[in-house]
């Protein structure tokens, strides 16, 4: 599967994989630019430039990735999402797809 072919070890429940991706969070005050440094079928850790709201919903998109999460921890401009739901394996795989067009078909 694709996931085990980018997972880093870990101890944690559900492995993250480290990626350096941006991204938008879309929260109660606004979306941001943000990075996600890593990421797994349960949450993601987050970078942005600004202060990220803390303790509210939030929505993190990635091309044609959206996650509900909730905002379980901020600091030094960082922030850990947990999402609402596990991801399948197709959801996660579609947050490391950056183009929200579909694929051209051959004529």
């Amino acid at each position: 599967m694709f996931q085990s072919a980018i997972e880093a070890r870990s101890d944690r429940e559900f492995p993250r994989s480290h990626v350096l991706m941006t991204a938008t969070l879309m929260t109660p005050h606004g979306a941001l630019s943000v990075r996600i440094r890593d990421i797994s079928v349960a949450g993601a850790q987050i970078w942005a430039e600004s202060e990220i709201p803390s303790d509210c919903d939030a929505v993190l998109k990635r091309g044609p990735f959206f996650a509900a999460a909730r905002v379980v921890r901020t600091g030094d401009r960082a922030a850990g999402l947990e999402f609402y739901r596990l991801l399948s394996d197709e959801e996660f795989a579609s947050a490391f797809h950056r183009s929200s067009r579909p694929a051209a078909v051959p004529a």
